[in-house]
């Protein structure tokens, strides 16, 4: 897999602060073995971070304003059917154990709370963008909170800063998301943590979501024959309510049909939905999903889908002749690629078509430039 270059960090920790509390006695500057600064992670899912692993944003990553921390748009109205999944993990950690820090915002779109559900009376309070002394305790770290209560997508730092003498300790620069990844998998594929290995479509939502994307990845299934069903309902919501306008769907075997079939439901339904475009879609040997066992080719461009890319092979009875096939003006052009005409997919199966690494990597390299974190 492709990954990002490495961002350099300005300064790490212990450099600001021996810097900055140099003129602290020996013994009131003593470190606290413990992680130290401020980390974020990547987004929750319901009730937790499944399908997902619980995922730290890198050091070298955490003010890069595209790969770092992403975080919802928590707009009126959200829906969180399971829970309220919409504010990012933070763990401050205590850099010293005497002396006092705060958090400093960029902005009062951002909010944190001490709970998780954003419980009455949770709240930090802010004035003037920087909160009051944070309280430690006994403690070594601390895990807040951070929502988006902005009315829209951009970015705001969050700092943690010691108050005496005046220093930042370390720094975050967060994202607000407008993009929406979904990936479907084919009949019978569930996401897991981790990801099974054979199942190259949630290898590829597992990348997207390290690289900083909001991803939504589902058995097919829950996409109904008509598009309805709670991959709808999902992308629905996160363009009313959380400002979500660009989408990217892609699907393998069923996960393709299902892929058509959403297309088509957004596209006729978008006057009531509001503003988004379908900016990336893709089949890997895509199956028609009118029923779980429908065989028939996805051979249909997905409606309002903006670039379509396409890879099939030939079926036979080593996989009950399952396949995809060409669809006019797919990339690669003219109407996608049939990989078993190349020397890495010569002799591929439906049940391999997904894991070739060139399949995984022409979906993440013309993804990326199309749709925004």
């Amino acid at each position: 897999m492709l990954h990002p270059a490495n961002r350099s960090v300005s300064c790490s920790c212990a450099r600001i602060l021996l810097a900055a509390l140099s003129g602290i006695g020996a013994a009131s500057a003593q470190a606290v073995p413990a992680p130290q600064g401020l980390t974020a992670f990547r987004p929750q899912h319901g009730a937790g971070y499944a399908p997902f692993a619980r995922m730290r944003v890198p050091e070298g990553l955490e003010e890069d304003p595209a790969f770092g921390p992403g975080i919802r748009v928590n707009g009126p109205g959200e829906l969180d059917p399971a829970g309220e999944d919409d504010l990012v993990e933070l763990v401050v950690g205590r850099p010293l154990r005497d002396g006092a820090f705060v958090l400093e915002r960029g902005g009062p779109a951002l909010s944190l709370w001490s709970t998780r559900d954003q419980q009455p009376g949770t709240a930090l309070a802010f004035q003037g963008n920087r909160s009051a002394p944070l309280a430690f305790g006994r403690g070594k770290s601390l895990t807040l909170w951070v929502e988006w209560s902005g009315t829209g997508p951009g970015l705001a730092s969050l700092s943690l800063a010691a108050l005496e003498p005046a220093a930042r300790v370390d720094r975050l620069l967060f994202h607000a998301f407008e993009g929406l990844v979904v990936a479907l998998g084919g009949e019978g594929q569930v996401p897991q943590t981790p990801p099974d290995p054979n199942h190259g479509t949630f290898l590829v939502a597992q990348e997207l979501y390290e690289r900083g994307y909001d991803v939504e990845m589902s058995d097919e299934d829950a996409v109904s024959a008509d598009g309805s069903g709670a991959i709808f309902d999902a992308v629905v919501n996160a363009i009313q309510h959380r400002s979500v306008a660009q989408l990217a769907l892609f699907g393998y075997s069923h996960g393709g049909g299902s892929t058509h079939d959403l297309c088509e439901r957004l596209d006729a339904l978008r006057a009531g939905i509001g503003t988004f475009a379908i900016d990336f879609t893709s089949y890997v040997d895509g199956v028609q999903n009118d029923s779980d066992i429908d065989v028939d080719k996805e051979l249909r461009w997905p409606p309002s889908s903006a670039f379509h890319a396409n890879h099939y092979q030939r079926g036979t009875f080593a996989d009950f002749f399952l396949d995809g096939g060409p669809v006019p003006n797919s990339a690669p052009p003219p109407s996608g690629l049939d990989v078993e005409t190349t020397p890495w997919g010569a002799g591929s199966t439906h049940f391999l078509v997904d894991d070739f690494t060139q399949v995984r990597d022409f979906i993440l390299l013309n993804l990326e430039p199309r749709v925004s974190r």
